[in-house]
């Protein structure tokens, strides 16, 4: 496609901008801001004319069509006895001559948050935008660009040289909406999320939820990270649950903590050690890190240290049966516990290794190294015929779990 070709067609029948005709022609050449291709074209195109013209082909009708847009045809013309008025900018009417006005806004309404990198989007006309796509589809463009798109650049590049740092698309932290409706400008802060491990050492802590019987969450007790930040609500996603009444030991569980609408980007790291949970140091990280945690939680290997209570004493020739559960794969109906869940659906998981100690005649003390997202405690207890095989019925005993730990997460 000739570009000063394809120009002559849509001047012919609409006056546009500097900025809105060299959009038209954005993938055509990088490095070069709309404007000045927009000019660049108006200006050879207007030689051409204008040569044509002093070489007795009528070029006239395509002059004036480019003089309603462009000050030097017009003087030309006029040179020439023919008077043009300009006209405006089909597409946008004149909203993007100083559209970069906006962004001392933008910087003001930035001004109390602590951040590093911003993104910049804008509400735009709707008519604007139809107008946009009526060229675009008459005269079959493919190398455009969308208007939208140079608002935010163009606002997000005057944004960047007032507070000295860089728009960011890919990771923002805030990201500042200019409304071209009616000039108002919105500001909306990103989560911040860390990356580390927590550790809970306590038997009355849920990790998430308030839970009869728990005297706090994991999340209430990260609150001071929350508030070095600056945020109104803090969100533990971990990799992997425990109950309220089982130890998170080890080298603790992997988890993302995200702060809501922090008021700071930019803070303290170092962990957090309490009496109920052990916080390790943290690292930014994104919204990927929380699905591939998430992910990885339903498959990794997993070390829990269980201790039994038996109806019965255990024999060492029934502890010896157990050996027979390494390597099985566990069919498990949901646990009758569990309330939220569908209670016929059905998950299986590996079993790797099962290491028992007898304690006491009726007490066990089980090492499972599993499959992650076991239920544990189910497979045990074996939860009345709903987990198969498990441990109770291999021993022919009925088994209730008095203590549960988490020693390790893959």
């Amino acid at each position: 496609m000739d570009p000063l070709e394809k120009a002559r067609e849509v001047l012919r029948q609409y006056p546009l901008c500097d900025s809105c005709l060299g959009r038209l022609f954005a993938a055509m050449g990088y490095g070069v801001e709309n404007s000045e291709r927009g000019r660049a074209i108006k200006t050879l195109l207007h030689m051409r004319l204008v040569y044509d013209y002093r070489n007795g082909i009528d070029a006239t009708e395509d002059l004036k069509a480019l003089g309603r847009v462009h000050a030097p045809t017009r003087r030309f013309l006029a040179s020439n006895g023919i008077g043009v008025e300009e006209a405006r900018c089909y597409i946008c009417g004149g909203l993007l001559r100083d559209v970069e006005k906006y962004a001392e806004g933008v910087a003001k309404a930035l001004e109390q948050i602590e951040f590093g990198t911003f993104q910049i989007g804008s509400v735009v006309p709707k008519d604007v935008l139809e107008r946009e796509r009526e060229i675009v589809a008459k005269f079959g463009i493919e190398t455009g660009e969308s208007i939208k798109h140079e608002i935010n650049r163009r606002i997000g590049r005057a944004v960047g040289g007032l507070l000295k740092r860089p728009a960011n698309k890919e990771r923002p932290d805030v990201v500042a909406t200019v409304s071209l409706v009616d000039g108002t400008i919105k500001v909306a802060r990103n989560p911040l999320l860390l990356l580390g491990r927590y550790i809970k050492l306590s038997r009355v802590v849920s990790q998430g939820k308030p839970v009869p019987g728990a005297l706090k969450t994991v999340e209430e007790v990260l609150d001071p990270v929350r508030s070095r930040f600056g945020g109104p609500a803090l969100v533990l996603h971990a990799a992997g649950r425990e109950d309220f009444d089982v130890r998170m030991l080890g080298n603790g569980r992997p988890a993302v903590v995200e702060i809501k609408e922090p008021a700071r980007y930019r803070g303290d790291l170092s962990g957090l050690t309490t009496d109920w949970v052990i916080l390790s140091p943290l690292k930014p990280g994104t919204r990927n890190d929380v699905r591939e945690m998430k992910a990885k939680s339903k498959t990794s290997i997993k070390l829990y240290r269980a201790v039994a209570l038996s109806d019965r004493p255990v024999s060492a020739e029934d502890l010896g049966k157990l050996k027979a559960l390494e390597g099985a794969v566990v069919v498990q109906r949901t646990p009758r516990r569990i309330k939220r869940l569908n209670p016929r659906a059905r998950r299986r998981r590996m079993v790797y290794n099962i290491e028992v100690y007898q304690v006491a005649d009726r007490v066990l003390e089980l090492f499972i190294r599993c499959q992650g997202g076991l239920y544990v405690k189910e497979f045990v207890t074996g939860d009345g015929g709903r987990t198969q095989p498990s441990v109770a019925e291999t021993l022919g005993a009925s088994l209730e779990v008095v203590e549960l730990d988490v020693l390790d997460v893959e």
